[in-house]
């Protein structure tokens, strides 16, 4: 009984530490769209520099997360994850010095390799630690993670209210990187004695480049996370342009990443039990292309219920392929080989969404085209959907 007790409150205190980790994932990358209309007042930018801002942090998650298994083959997986929560910090922290190109995007950068060692290593970690667990584990983990974007999209704007300017307001989110640190370093110290780890690098040969099948896996995340990020980027922005203040397109921006928590957690589930996944999956596609094209033609049309359901359904369009990158490799080599080309071709691709977005913008200066042309995207993932077959798999 008291082993069990034991074993029990290791597993919670593990858990408290990888959802506190797991916040940062995403609230640098929305934090910064809740306050675009603050910074762009201040300054004059143009939506293609606005937007780069958010093209940077995730061009920087597809490239580092080639350099992830080489990093931790050095440092260690434990250790690694504590560098990059000391990466986040200086890079939120480096926000406070306002309206400065040089610093935002080194701001950026920073963001983006901590993202793309954290989102590369804590899942791996779970996987051994709580092997008995993932299902909660992982369920925690996605939650923690959309949970940390709705609060900065919600929060950062009445904060820069509070504290008195939008960058005093994006740099307060190095506060979820300290308890994150705090909280890993606790439940990690036991198991920080050997730095180097018996994982060997992936090497690019691991990499299923010529399977079609790992290429339709990866078509579907890129394809979905170009639509995403677009929208991370833009969505309040948009709806500000249209006529909405601030606030109500704050609370746009929030509803539209809260309802990722939901979607990530339900639709995966659901697709995997049932024996028509694929039409699950072509069912998310079709409501996401209706609900981007409501915002694209009719965006007075309850816009509240639009975005929610927009957020659901493009949640799962991203989460089920995600699940599916675990079942189809034939070995656990070729699943970190599949795992990282999937990441790496998805992030590098998709970060140029919101700044193309932007010069269209700055060029056309028309939202219908915009969400038109993401509905399109949307629309192109459809094909590969067929390829999804259970049984299948990737050699």
């Amino acid at each position: 009984m008291e082993s069990t007790t034991r074993s029990r409150g290791a597993f919670v205190r593990l858990l408290l530490a990888v959802a506190l980790v797991a916040v940062n994932l995403r609230i640098a990358l929305s934090s910064f769209p809740a306050v675009v209309v603050l910074i762009q007042e201040q300054t004059s930018w143009s939506d293609a520099l606005i937007g780069a801002f958010t093209t940077i942090p995730v061009l920087c998650m597809g490239l580092f997360a080639l350099l992830v298994s080489r990093l931790t083959h050095y440092v260690g997986r434990s250790f690694a994850v504590s560098l990059a929560l000391v990466i986040m910090m200086v890079a939120m922290l480096l926000r406070l010095a306002g309206a400065q190109l040089l610093t935002l995007a080194l701001s950026a950068v920073l963001a983006g390799a901590s993202i793309a060692i954290i989102g590369g290593l804590v899942p791996t970690i779970v996987k051994e630690q709580l092997k008995d667990r993932v299902g909660t584990a992982t369920s925690v983990w996605t939650a923690s993670m959309m949970a940390g974007a709705a609060v900065g999209a919600i929060a950062t704007l009445p904060l820069a209210t509070v504290l008195g300017s939008w960058n005093r307001a994006l740099a307060f989110w190095a506060l979820p990187a300290v308890l994150g640190l705090i909280a890993w370093t606790i439940v990690e110290r036991p198991k920080l004695t050997p730095r180097k780890p018996a994982a060997t690098p992936v090497r690019l040969r691991d990499y299923p480049w010529t399977n079609p099948l790992a290429w339709s896996l990866t078509a579907l995340t890129t394809l979905n996370s170009i639509v995403f990020y677009s929208a991370i980027a833009w969505i309040a922005p948009s709806y500000v342009e249209r006529g909405y203040s601030p606030e109500t397109a704050a609370l746009f921006f929030g509803l539209f990443t809260g309802v990722h928590i939901a979607g990530a957690l339900i639709l995966p589930a659901w697709a995997m039990r049932s024996r028509y996944r694929r039409t699950v999956f072509l069912a998310c596609l079709i409501v996401s292309t209706v609900a981007i094209l409501l915002i694209a033609f009719a965006p007075r049309f309850a816009p509240g219920a639009v975005i929610a359901v927009f957020g659901f359904t493009l949640s799962g369009g991203f989460a089920i392929p995600l699940g599916m990158l675990s079942e189809y490799p034939a070995t656990t080599s070729i699943s970190v080989g599949l795992t990282s080309m999937a990441m790496s071709v998805t992030f590098t691709i998709a970060a140029f969404g919101p700044l193309l977005a932007g010069l269209l913008m700055d060029v056309v200066d028309s939202w219908t085209l915009v969400y038109a042309l993401l509905a399109l995207v949307v629309v192109m993932q459809m094909p590969a959907v067929r390829q999804l077959r259970r049984g299948a798999l990737i050699n």
